[in-house]
């Protein structure tokens, strides 16, 4: 496996966001102006985890099935240049350019306001998760692991 693709999950402990970020960056008031447009009544459900990276330069928060691209303001400013202090540059969240993904993608608890950068594509994979899966191949004989029955380990 090279390095670019292991699953890279460094955490930052020194670095935490205010629990409301996503209300501060009016991520949750794009989504609700959104569902608005739709017709939809109702309101997001906020989720515990929230991803922030930078593409092109542009702003872009993830979470669920949820991407947004942000205006660029000044608490983004900020975090780029935050992550980017703390880290050194080695672990950049923001691409180059339009369409690429960047190397990292920062992870915000907003239960305990602690953040984490992975691996873009397996952070992604994390955020973008809404129903547990089973971690056995579907066609697998899970016997030996289920104390003889044939049953999921996790997962409806």
């Amino acid at each position: 496996m090279s390095p670019m693709t292991e699953n890279t999950l460094i955490a930052l402990n020194e670095f935490k966001l205010p629990a409301d970020f996503a209300w501060r960056v009016k991520f949750m008031d794009a989504v609700a102006e959104h569902l608005r447009r739709l017709g939809v009544a109702g309101q997001m459900r906020p989720p515990r985890f929230f991803g922030y990276f930078f593409e092109g330069g542009e702003p872009v928060v993830l979470t669920g099935r949820w991407t947004v691209r942000l205006n660029t303001g000044p608490l983004f400013t900020r975090l780029e240049l935050a992550v980017d202090r703390i880290t050194a540059g080695e672990y950049p969240i923001n691409s180059q350019r339009e369409g690429d993904e960047p190397e990292f993608i920062l992870v915000h608890d907003r239960f305990d306001c602690r953040c984490w950068l992975w691996r873009f594509g397996f952070g992604r994979r994390f955020l973008e998760s809404t129903d547990p899966v089973s971690l056995v191949p579907e066609n697998s004989d899970t016997s030996e692991l289920s104390g003889g029955e044939d049953q999921k380990l996790l997962g409806p």
